[in-house]
């Protein structure tokens, strides 16, 4: 049974292909016709996971690419020109069911184009271009061996996906029981204004007693990475780390010198550690500093994703240092892996913390990475929870979460969405507060909706009814709450605010995703929603008089 694709190739175009055989006893191949010309075999071994292949086409012309579908797997395959990559994009050629995402998935969240994604890594901007990156395992929609997948924008909401930027190892593709690959990092925009450095972390839990340690390489097109190299191969020695040690975060500090991020765990608790460098380039000298900040709330598990960023404006002279604590637990709330934010001062040296909070109540807004835009911090996470995933069997497709701002306002760190959100309005559904009292329907499961009373602590709920889920938003003039419940009964965190004095409240409602900003973004709740289903219709209940403004409209990329 023989599966074609026939693919119109100019000279250079590249095309990446994953496959493997179904019988790991027999080599196979995909084979690589042209009129005229001696086809090409590639071929692929026994492996657990579909192996890559790069392929470059000698001339123009029509090409047939065949295989055997019965023996032979093929996983994905995407073809670009290298000269206009970054314009538009890969092609997909071919994803099998597993790496397939749904097309009713998220309307104007990122998602990747096909697999699992988790983590953002390498977000930055390079001349008027805003790299993401994020870890990446393609062939299904869940955790594999790490990739980082690669995407670009100039608005952060239209994204046009590059190739895949980072490979686990080959052993690590060809054997399930060897974990690790190229786990999370940062990137930092080459003087050149295209090229970048990238810092991540690889892992083989196999390798001891140091199964992570830090590399870098550089993409001089900021398309195709190069060879990489280790930059800290070994945890600090007589500080009692445990083993995880990862996801490093390089920044410029106060003092002009790199600064390098990693996050870790001791006897103590949850722990970050500082790394610095007279190298402007950050590809060598790093020493280490000291640990400098520990964490011993809501359990033992390491700090993930360390960030910290100069603010702006209000905050001069603040920075915000932003980790997820991986398996925390609050035990008044159920919420797991919680992610804290710090705001405090920073010598380059030590950091003393002046206020801390919590980034997001919904806990679904993790890994959060931030990066010194031209219109001041900015950052985006990745909108999914990890205990969801552990007690999920089947597919997880996840988003990330919109891009905002980092603000200090009143004394607290707000994080309010980025302004250029205003662009994905498409159409009013509701202009008054009549319509929002008498509910009004989405056609096709998205809505902004943004809600402002003429003084504070006026109560209200909004529901939003949905064909699989308990899914509403309620303030009684102290707790704001986010009610959340699934058809099969199963237990669900308690997401709620501190006692809170509010005036107003942003909502963005996608399919498989619901995000809130009460106060311009002073509190965040951010819900990923167990469902491929969008919300019909929302309703809202408060005292309409009280009401100052009432809008909705419909939310797209289009």
């Amino acid at each position: 049974m023989s599966t074609e694709l026939n693919i119109d190739f100019h000279a250079g175009d590249v095309l990446h292909l994953w496959f493997r055989p179904r019988d790991a006893q027999h080599e196979n191949g995909v084979r690589i016709h042209r009129d005229g010309a001696q086809p090409v075999t590639l071929r692929s071994g026994a492996s657990d996971d579909p192996v890559f292949h790069a392929w470059t086409a000698p001339a123009d012309g029509r090409y047939r690419l065949a295989w055997d579908a019965a023996d032979c797997e093929m996983s994905v395959a995407y073809a670009y020109r290298p000269d206009t990559v970054r314009e538009r994009g890969i092609e997909v050629l071919w994803t099998s069911e597993a790496a397939r995402l749904s097309p009713a998935g998220p309307r104007f969240h990122f998602c990747p184009p096909f697999g699992w994604m988790n983590d953002p890594n390498g977000l930055c901007q390079a001349g008027d271009t805003v790299h993401l990156f994020y870890q990446h395992y393609p062939h299904r929609q869940r955790w594999g061996s790490m990739h980082w997948g690669h995407t670009i924008s100039t608005d952060m909401l239209r994204w046009t996906h590059l190739p895949v930027f980072l490979f686990p190892d080959d052993g690590r593709v060809r054997r399930h029981e060897l974990v690790g690959g190229a786990f999370s990092g940062t990137a930092l925009p080459l003087a050149d204004g295209r090229g970048l450095r990238v810092f991540y972390t690889d892992r083989a839990d196999e390798r001891l007693p140091e199964w992570e340690w830090q590399m870098t390489a550089v993409s001089a097109d900021g398309v195709v990475a190069g060879a990489a190299t280790p930059i800290i191969d070994a945890r600090p020695q007589g500080r009692q780390l445990q083993p995880d040690f990862r996801d490093p975060y390089v920044f410029k500090g106060p003092d002009g010198e790199l600064k390098l991020l990693l996050g870790s765990r001791d006897e103590a608790g949850s722990a970050v550690l500082l790394y610095t460098t007279a190298d402007p380039t950050g590809a060598s000298g790093w020493r280490f500093v000291d640990v400098i900040h520990r964490d011993a709330s809501f359990g033992s598990g390491p700090a993930e994703c360390p960030c910290m960023i100069a603010l702006d404006g209000a905050g001069q002279g603040l920075w915000v240092l932003i980790y997820g604590l991986l398996k925390s637990r609050d035990p008044a709330t159920g919420r797991r892996n919680l992610t804290t934010a710090l705001v405090g001062r920073f010598d380059g040296h030590r950091f003393e913390p002046v206020v801390a909070q919590e980034l997001d109540i919904g806990t679904d807004c993790y890994a959060f990475q931030a990066y010194p835009s031209p219109h001041g911090p900015r950052g985006l996470a990745w909108a999914a929870n990890w205990r969801d995933v552990h007690r999920t069997e089947g597919n997880f497709p996840t988003a990330m979460t919109l891009p905002r701002a980092l603000v200090w306002r009143d004394g607290a760190l707000a994080t309010p969405p980025i302004p250029e959100t205003r662009t994905l309005r498409q159409a009013v559904l509701a202009d008054e507060a009549g319509a929002f009292a008498d509910g009004f329907a989405l056609d096709d499961g998205t809505a902004e909706l943004q809600l402002r009373w003429q003084r504070p602590g006026v109560p209200f709920r909004l529901d939003f009814e949905h064909p699989e889920l308990t899914l509403a938003l309620s303030y009684d003039g102290s707790e704001l709450r986010l009610h959340y419940a699934t058809p099969d009964g199963a237990e669900h965190p308690r997401y709620g605010t501190a006692p809170v004095s509010l005036s107003s409240v942003q909502v963005f409602v996608d399919v498989g995703v619901i995000e809130v900003y009460a106060d311009d973004g002073r509190w965040c709740i951010t819900k990923r929603l167990a469902s491929e289903q969008g919300v019909r219709s929302i309703r809202l209940a408060t005292d309409a008089a009280a009401l100052a403004e009432a809008r909705a409209w419909r939310v797209g990329l289009d």
